[in-house]
């Protein structure tokens, strides 16, 4: 699985800021790791540091892991230079950090990939395991509202174009409805012209999953949101999962 996420990764990096230029999570972001003061983050997953920029705006310590040796190489261009920032070069399923933080955040999902029971287990127990008493795991989940689920049984294309205009995305899910196992295809295209397209392996979560996983962890969902404003998810309407877990008891 490494050395497919890997590979998957070193093809789209020249697009993968440009792609999520307009995501609308950053303000999001800033929020999370604004609480508690001097917020100690953990990120797990995290790209090229889009998200860790924001997340060190307002905390105190982030130490960001990464798996593709590629993309830790684009973060520390962004966050290199940050003497509260720390990035390292680690899998997510088998981090054991010394320290506990108050915020461990998975941004964008990198979990989509885990698409074995047994990997996601162990991530979960990576993530929980890391949390001080009164800490905070968020999870950007992939997830599709039921009418895209239904969908993507035959094939859901989504498009949409960066904000410098020129570079369009087309993604491309086949996902089975009970196991919510994709084959996923990224297309871009720039000027109209495909430049790159690259494909992995993916599985979706449900509201179910994400309740058993956190259980089993020792964990519970302290939050649902359906979107970076905060709003309340609906599993009919929103287009987004977004979960807040606290360690039980």
């Amino acid at each position: 699985m490494a050395t497919e996420v890997q590979d998957y990764y070193r093809r789209i990096l020249p697009f993968y800021d440009a792609e999520l230029s307009g995501r609308g999570d950053e303000d999001f972001w800033v929020r999370m790791a604004s609480e508690p003061p001097g917020c100690k983050v953990l990120e797990l997953g995290a790209g090229t540091g889009r998200a860790t920029e924001l997340l060190a705006r307002k905390a105190g310590r982030v130490i960001a892991t990464e798996l593709v040796p590629d993309m830790i190489a684009e973060a520390r261009k962004k966050v290199g230079g940050l003497p509260h920032v720390q990035l390292l070069a680690a899998d997510m399923r088998e981090l054991k950090l010394q320290a506990r933080f108050d915020l461990v955040t998975a941004v964008d999902d990198p979990f989509v990939h885990l698409t074995e029971d047994e990997d996601r287990d162990r991530a979960f127990r990576v993530a929980a395991g890391h949390l001080a008493p009164s800490g905070r795991f968020v999870l950007d989940a992939a997830w599709f509202p039921p009418e895209d689920r239904e969908e993507a049984a035959d094939g859901l294309v989504k498009e949409h174009a960066a904000e410098d205009g020129r570079l369009c995305v087309r993604e491309i899910w086949c996902c089975d409805p009970v196991t919510r196992l994709c084959t996923t295809r990224f297309e871009y295209r720039r000027d109209g012209e495909l430049v790159e397209q690259a494909s992995f392996p993916g599985r979706l979560w449900s509201v179910d999953e994400l309740e058993d996983r956190a259980r089993s962890a020792g964990l519970r969902i302290s939050c649902l949101w359906g979107d970076y404003d905060l709003r309340p998810w609906d599993r009919g309407s929103s287009q987004r999962l977004i979960a807040e877990m606290r360690r039980v008891g």
